[in-house]
């Protein structure tokens, strides 16, 4: 991978075992590679998890966080709680005193658009990539970003009529994607989001509604059908 894209950190002892860059863990499992592994077969299993028993939420700040929260909470204590340290990929992800009130104005842009249930089906597409890309910048967590954003996104594509899959995109070409999205250029991302999306019927749109959502959302979304 480019050095460019490879992660810093500022101010990291608070997250990591003293003169290491292997984070903290509930196993203590001190050895970076041996944690790899592990962190992998956990959130695999968390993941299944989520499927079998999702969480429902509205679709903002504390929804995002509760999903970071059952992927991770096998592992860190600290999962699904915002970052304190400041992290960089190339570019600067916003800092973490500001986390809270970039976090509100992504979400409250989201409700606001009535979580593109109106839309038609290529501006939800464009919609959700750009959703994507300011979740992405908002980085909330010291470790797991990715996979919580990406579970999140895959969700809200569902409650839209979407199903899409963005585990069979390439984990390069995502950075590099996410990467260029950051400076408002979404013509990677809007490409990858197309190719591995498909409309799904109307019944599964309403079983995911009810499977994703809480009782008032899911009120204001039957509302909009």
């Amino acid at each position: 991978m480019d050095d460019k894209y490879n992660y810093t950190y500022e101010n990291d002892n608070e997250y990591c075992y003293p003169k290491t860059n292997v984070l903290k863990n509930k196993l203590n499992i001190t050895n970076g590679d041996d944690l790899h592994i592990a962190e992998m077969e956990l959130v695999a299993y968390s993941t299944t998890s989520l499927v079998q028993d999702p969480v429902k939420g509205s679709f903002d700040f504390e929804h995002l966080k509760s999903i970071h929260q059952r992927l991770f909470e096998h592992i860190y204590d600290w999962a699904g709680t915002p970052r304190t340290c400041a992290i960089a990929k190339n570019d600067l992800f916003c800092l973490p005193q500001y986390i809270d009130n970039y976090a509100s104005d992504v979400f409250d842009k989201l409700n606001k658009e009535d979580y593109f249930i109106t839309y038609v089906y290529d501006k939800k597409i464009n919609s959700l990539v750009k959703l994507f890309a300011d979740i992405n910048a908002l980085h909330p967590f010291r470790e797991g970003n990715g996979r919580s954003q990406r579970e999140f996104i895959e969700e809200l594509a569902k409650i839209n009529g979407i199903y899409l899959d963005l585990t069979v995109i390439d984990k390069m070409d995502m950075i590099v994607a996410s990467h260029e999205s950051i400076n408002g250029d979404y013509e990677k991302l809007t490409t990858m989001f197309k190719n591995c999306s498909k409309p799904i019927k109307k019944e599964e749109q309403l079983k995911y509604i009810e499977l994703y959502c809480s009782e008032d959302l899911k009120i204001k979304l039957l509302g909009l059908l």
